[in-house]
């Protein structure tokens, strides 16, 4: 099945498709429609020829939005509409076509895999914002289905066997009070939320950065979109303010200097955790080189090279805040992956600063 069709005109920017597809798009005629959102730090012209090289054409173009495919498999075909803001660098593929199955063998491959490109994570604690913020404007909202999770080293308050690491999956009609409740006994946060409004729309959000209309309009859907691209360039813009460069010292010395990223903690990371972080980061595909850690005032200091994204950053780490120095080639995606992993196993609540 070829992806839904667009009429012949020039679109100036993601806003006005969008709006386009608020007034167009048809759930019953057309399908689920599937929002996948990713954040990059290459230019236009670049991301292009990477998406060259990796196997997509470009089938039609529509000023600021292009209809592309690509074959995987034997018989495999996708086709989405890419949309890519030039300012923000942040990129958005439109699909009906299947999240199991076309979805799952291409884009998020592409996203998952491809230095300097990520999926646009999304924090637990935003996801509970969006979820209180769609409850206290319509009341009728329910929550259909949810996925919540503990970190391994969580601090965060739970009732019932704090020390133990969770993953919850939950059907039913009272999911919204069902997932607030165990916040509360079980001390899990949110990953993937699925939305019914009635009489307005229903839809998914995921922490991957995937939105899935199933229902009804896409304004709220499109609403919440926003919402999370603006705090995914907070994410960027923090990551932004850190750098590594050469300074020259003489005609025969440069030094290396790097300014840092720092995740700040809320739950403290303790020296007796070391050894489990360590540990969760090679279960996450990283490796670690000329480790160090002292006890007393906690200090932690390892090379990191993520082999996800072919990337290499260094981190040091007291109980307070880690902070992210990059090596040679900065890669906002890898950092990004990092402050998910941070988020995911020590503290949910980590929070982004840049030191002066």
């Amino acid at each position: 099945m070829p992806v839904f069709e667009v009429d012949s005109q020039d679109f100036s920017d993601r806003v006005s498709f969008n709006q386009y597809l608020i007034d167009n798009y048809s759930v019953e005629s057309e399908g689920d429609l599937y929002v996948i959102a990713g954040l990059t730090d290459y230019s236009w012209p670049e991301f292009k020829e990477l998406l060259d090289n990796a196997g997509y054409e470009v089938l039609e173009e529509y000023g600021a939005v292009i209809k592309m495919a690509r074959e995987y498999g034997n018989d495999g075909r996708i086709e989405f509409y890419l949309s890519f803001d030039r300012d923000e660098q942040v990129v958005l593929f439109y699909t009906n076509m299947r999240k199991t199955e076309e979805i799952e063998n291409t884009i998020e491959v592409f996203l998952n895999n491809t230095p300097r490109v990520h999926y646009l994570y999304i924090a637990p604690r935003v996801m509970q914002d969006i979820r209180e913020e769609i409850a206290e404007d319509d009341p009728a909202t329910q929550v259909v289905n949810f996925v919540a999770s503990r970190a391994k080293l969580s601090e965060t308050p739970s009732r019932v066997r704090p020390g133990v690491s969770r993953t919850i999956t939950y059907f039913g009609a009272d999911g919204l009070e069902t997932m607030r409740e165990m916040e509360e006994m079980y001390g899990v946060l949110p990953r993937m939320m699925e939305f019914k409004i009635p009489g307005t729309s229903r839809f998914k959000i995921s922490r991957e950065g995937v939105f899935n209309l199933q229902r009804g309009s896409l304004d709220y859907l499109f609403e919440y979109v926003q919402t999370c691209i603006e705090e995914a360039l907070r994410v960027k813009q923090a990551y932004d303010g850190a750098k590594f460069e050469m300074v020259r010292m003489s005609d025969q010395l440069s030094v290396p200097t790097a300014e840092p990223a720092s995740i700040s903690l809320r739950n403290h990371l303790r020296y007796h955790q070391i050894e489990d972080f360590k540990d969760s980061l090679r279960e996450h595909d990283y490796v670690l080189l000329d480790t160090f850690a002292e006890e007393g005032s906690l200090f932690f200091s390892s090379k990191v090279i993520d082999q996800d994204k072919k990337n290499a950053f260094r981190i040091k780490a007291n109980e307070d805040e880690i902070r992210v120095f990059p090596q040679e080639d900065k890669d906002v995606a890898s950092f990004l992956r990092f402050y998910q992993f941070v988020q995911d196993t020590v503290d949910e609540d980590a929070n982004l600063e840049v030191l002066a």
